[in-house]
């Protein structure tokens, strides 16, 4: 066990299951990019667009405090892919 815990975690594996709120996939979300490719710098990064990715970046949005400042969200597959997808169960 300790020596899981001393490799870093790596990239998402190729065949990971599938979310269950890709079971039927929304266009519009589904491979949905907001620029082209990814800006140089930003002011707030958020990793994960799970339930606490999306909850930050929506907070940050609407908070008049972050007005005009940029927030970038990073997800390795679709949105809500990862553990959040699953939680929701079958």
């Amino acid at each position: 066990m300790a020596e899981a815990a001393e490799r870093p975690s790596g990239l998402p594996v190729p065949n990971s299951t599938h979310s269950f709120w890709h079971s039927e996939p929304n266009e519009f979300l589904f491979g949905h990019r907001t620029t082209p490719g990814l800006p140089a710098e930003a002011d707030v990064v958020i990793v994960g667009s799970g339930i606490t990715g999306t909850s930050a970046a929506r907070f940050l949005v609407e908070d008049p405090r972050y007005n005009g400042r940029s927030v970038v969200m990073l997800e390795a597959r679709e949105a809500c892919w990862g553990a959040t997808g699953r939680n929701g169960g079958e």
